[in-house]
């Protein structure tokens, strides 16, 4: 029980710092305040991360899933599966008319798009996995069993993409505890997510327990990260280079999260989940 509280207590911290120092950056900068609070609560979620990793007395990075071994190879090649996993929804897309090929603007767009997009994938995912399938899973997991871990984390991997607090008003006076009353309403919002975006957080929920799953399968996070920070580069790059037509019949495919995951790619995913399941109990795990 100590280790939920100790991650009580870090969730906590991070949320208040962030809130409470999102008014004099405000202030001193003129900046989107929620901007300047979304960015907050990712800094302060990193700043704190390594000392609520030494009051749970974790002292080797194995303990969170960071193996010792090639790095960069294993990055890589998850990287590469990431990417190329979401091909056939990404094709179906372009074949339905959804999506249609948008020439570069310019002979350096593609480069700095596909970079912009590899550096953005890999910083998310390294957060990201960090934070769920590295502490809060195995915290969790020492705490009740690997069952309700997996659930857990992926309840919570979906929902956070989904804490959008409802917009401030242009002339919206900001007070030194705007923060908190945006936060609350993001949190309140919760219960309310629309049909459209139904799907999109199914993909998200799978996509937890696919990664939760490999998560344990290998014993290894670098391939967590690598296959997330692959989704994420394979749908910015995809966005960057396409565009799309909300009248196309198949528009509704997509949820209206991003305009990419929706009902096609839940049940993407969920064929994929299937075909990890088949996998692993085909073959004994690689440790």
């Amino acid at each position: 029980m100590r280790s939920v509280f100790v991650i009580a207590v870090y969730f906590f911290c991070v949320i208040l710092l962030a809130c409470l120092s999102a008014y004099p950056i405000y202030l001193a900068s003129g900046a989107d305040f929620e901007r300047i609070l979304s960015r907050g609560v990712v800094a302060f979620t990193v700043i704190l991360f390594y000392p609520t990793v030494k009051l749970l007395k974790i002292t080797d990075p194995a303990m969170l899933g960071f193996q010792a071994g090639p790095v960069g190879a294993i990055l890589t090649r998850a990287w590469l599966y990431g990417m190329i996993m979401l091909l056939p929804v990404s094709g179906y897309f372009l074949m339905c008319g959804y999506r249609t090929w948008e020439p570069a603007g310019s002979l350096t767009e593609p480069v700095t798009v596909i970079i912009r997009a590899v550096l953005s994938g890999l910083i998310i995912g390294l957060i990201e996995e960090s934070l769920l399938r590295g502490l809060l899973q195995t915290q969790i997991t020492r705490a009740a069993n690997a069952l309700i871990a997996v659930i857990t984390v992926s309840f919570i991997y979906s929902s956070v993409h989904f804490l959008k607090a409802p917009a401030l008003e242009p002339l919206h006076t900001i007070h030194w505890y705007s923060g908190f009353n945006l936060l609350f309403s993001a949190v309140a919002n919760l219960g309310q997510i629309s049909s459209d975006d139904a799907g999109s957080w199914t993909t998200l929920f799978f996509a937890g327990i696919l990664l939760a799953l490999i998560r344990i399968h290998t014993d290894n996070i670098l391939w967590c990260i690598g296959l997330h920070a692959g989704w994420v580069s394979h749908i910015k790059i995809f966005k960057s280079f396409t565009d799309r037509d909300n009248n196309a019949a198949c528009a509704t495919l997509a949820g209206d999260y991003d305009r990419y995951i929706g009902e096609l790619s839940a049940v993407w995913i969920i064929g994929l989940l299937i075909c990890w399941f088949i996998y692993t109990q085909l073959k004994p795990a690689a440790r």
